[in-house]
């Protein structure tokens, strides 16, 4: 059996309000293997964000463990759980995060550039492929959501994650040009082993990855 890339155990996440505690999830067991794709589906409030943050190490549960391989994560030093971040994954938010001070070609090239892995031809596929040769030299606060959206994506692509997480990744974009970023993705997540977890609305969306899971009632289930 292939070894997962990211392991939640037990993981549960609780915040404290004004009006007494807030109990997103409990209890939540998932293992992320390579060269596999899933769909985190669940109504709007429920946490679905939060677990990705969790999953992906930029945000602690409340209890539990994540591991990325071996290592359990939140035991590690600061400065290799960034290294681990670096290397191992990359995210598409939802607000798409960009470097207002880089150009559209800087942003695309940055995590590339910083964790070794810039390869000039993948980034020009991608490019092209996503239709953005024409915005390279310009500003992201010059762009439009979907424009900016395209960055983004073109950013985590270009990284060659183990994993890549993504928030709702064509949730700016049109019927079409979700099609052609969504077959991008699965094109990553089958060329190069990459696993590959979209938080999604759309059960269109979900049919199209090989496993779908619902965060519903604090509970995660495979649908």
């Amino acid at each position: 059996m292939k070894d997962h890339i990211v392991e939640l155990k037990d993981v549960s996440k609780i915040f404290v309000t004004n009006s007494g505690s807030l109990e997103l999830f409990t209890d939540v067991n998932i293992d992320f293997y390579p060269s596999t794709s899933y769909a985190l589906i669940g109504e709007s409030g429920v946490g679905k964000s939060t677990l990705l943050h969790i999953a992906s190490g930029l945000e602690n549960p409340s209890s539990g463990e994540v591991f990325f391989g071996r290592q359990n994560f939140w035991d590690l030093k600061a400065s290799n759980q960034a290294l681990l971040r670096l290397n191992e994954t990359a995210i598409i938010f939802q607000q798409y995060n960009l470097i207002p001070c880089l150009s559209v070609r800087e942003n695309i090239e940055f995590q590339s550039r910083i964790n070794k892995k810039h390869n000039s031809e993948y980034i020009k596929t991608i490019i092209e492929d996503l239709q953005i040769a024409r915005l390279l030299e310009e500003w992201p606060e010059n762009l439009s959501g979907g424009e900016q959206q395209r960055v983004a994506i073109a950013r985590a692509l270009a990284a060659q994650p183990k994993i890549l997480f993504a928030d709702e990744p064509t949730g700016s974009l049109d019927e079409k040009n979700s099609k052609q970023v969504l077959d991008m993705l699965l094109n990553v997540n089958r060329k190069y082993n990459t696993s590959l977890v979209v938080i999604t609305h759309s059960l269109a969306i979900a049919s199209k990855l090989e496993v779908c899971l619902e965060l519903k009632s604090r509970k995660i289930s495979k649908k």
